[in-house]
């Protein structure tokens, strides 16, 4: 049997990991370290994706942390390059850069945690497999919400015909049952 071949997002997030390594070769020791750094965290962010595969473009946003991982990372290269050339230091301090470099840096640890408690490793078991479909729906109330009200427009019109087609209240009472699920289900999702 074949190997599951890996995703996209994955695959890039390793590859940036490469290359930021690649970019500390001749640098000096703390544009390296923080570099380190950032490759560290794109490899984890890769695993925790790998980790719960519902987390790539997920309805209910549970990927944000990890987008967030991803700009900060993709921030640091530059600052850190633009330390070590020290152009322009008179509008910039060198030093102001490196601590911004290194204030980002220092966010990456939290950020990823919370990426992490957002992964769910339960995904392919039927009960966590249905509590993300769930979650899933839920934050997709509105849509079925218009879906339903759709329905019941397309219906309303058929409906003032003097002679309607028999199906129509068979797909009345469907617009009804939609828009009263996503009703609860936007429920789910708010709180109220």
């Amino acid at each position: 049997m074949p190997e599951p071949r890996t995703p996209i997002h994955v695959s890039r997030l390793l590859l940036r990991a490469v290359e930021t390594e690649r970019a500390t070769d001749g640098m000096c020791e703390r544009g390296a370290a923080l570099l380190n750094r950032v490759a560290a965290a794109y490899r984890l962010a890769a695993e925790i994706y790998t980790s719960d595969p519902t987390l790539e473009r997920c309805p209910a946003g549970r990927e944000r942390q990890l987008d967030l991982a991803a700009e900060i990372c993709r921030q640091i290269l530059p600052r850190v390059r633009s330390a070590i050339e020290g152009r322009q230091a008179d509008r910039w301090p060198v030093e102001d850069r490196w601590e911004e470099a290194e204030a980002l840096a220092a966010r990456l640890p939290d950020i990823l945690a919370e990426a992490r408690a957002q992964a769910r490793t339960d995904h392919a078991t039927p009960d966590g497999s249905r509590e993300i479909s769930r979650m899933w729906l839920a934050h997709s109330s509105h849509r079925i919400h218009l879906a339903g009200e759709g329905l019941r427009d397309a219906v309303a019109k058929a409906k003032s015909l003097p002679h309607p087609d028999p199906e129509i209240a068979e797909l009345e009472a469907l617009a009804d049952e939609i828009v009263a699920r996503a009703e609860k289900l936007e429920k789910e999702r708010t709180g109220f």
